[in-house]
């Protein structure tokens, strides 16, 4: 008996059965990641916030850090992070807490150099953070007696020497496509190791589950260390 095209192998129908595998695994694992960060964002968002208006402003300026390093394209959230660190300062100014200001502006710093890759998000605060932290930092040096001509612009050259830190374009390059390459693996593991049905193909579902395996462990180790 002759199979229906639907029901050949590699048939219009089945085709479209593990595209459809595919599409919808890409996108849950693209969702699971970016809500995962999108939501523990808004909940430090929030605490922040509770915090400030409570005027704990340690705790609002752990919180407020937390919520800038969740960075996700597209979302303002850590972006609201970054001004929650900006209040904190303006308070810990207001109530005489010049150090606790530093440590926030500080933070704020250490946040943004955190999220950067390929590409830094909000890199347009850093030089108005870095000016903030320059003056502070020389500030401190003559109040305790051990000022030194161009304390200032020291500071500054050395906060604005993040250039010369950023990660390592070349790993952070083969990070980015060890990432694309997990992905792609995940698809050929849909796409080659399961059938319409949902049941494993072996041994192809092992060679390709493997793949990804090794892929995705090679992304978060370059991603550390780039």
């Amino acid at each position: 008996m002759l199979e229906s095209p639907d029901e050949r192998p590699w048939g219009p129908g089945r085709i479209a059965k593990r595209l459809g595998v595919v599409v919808l695994l890409l996108a849950a694992l693209f969702a699971v990641a970016a809500g995962r960060a999108a939501v523990s964002c808004r909940s430090d968002r929030r605490a922040a916030e509770g915090f400030l208006a409570a005027g704990d402003l340690s705790s609002a300026l752990l919180a407020a850090r937390h919520a800038a390093e969740w960075y996700v394209p597209l979302d303002s959230c850590s972006e609201a992070g970054l001004t929650l660190l900006d209040q904190v300062a303006a308070k810990a100014d207001a109530s005489g807490q010049a150090e606790l200001a530093l440590v926030a502006l500080r933070s704020a710093r250490t946040s943004i150099m955190l999220t950067r890759g390929l590409y830094s998000p909000h890199a347009e605060r850093l030089p108005r953070l870095h000016a903030e932290i320059a003056a502070r930092m020389a500030a401190e040096r003559r109040a305790s007696g051990k000022a030194q001509p161009g304390d200032q612009a020291r500071y500054l050259a050395q906060l604005d020497g993040h250039e010369a830190r950023r990660p390592h374009p070349w790993l952070a390059l083969a990070g980015s496509v060890g990432f694309v390459g997990w992905l792609g693996a995940v698809a050929g593991f849909a796409w080659f190791g399961l059938r319409a049905d949902g049941s494993f193909v072996w041994p192809r579902a092992l060679r390709w589950g493997g793949a990804a395996l090794f892929l995705f462990c090679l992304w978060l180790t370059l991603v550390r260390y780039a």
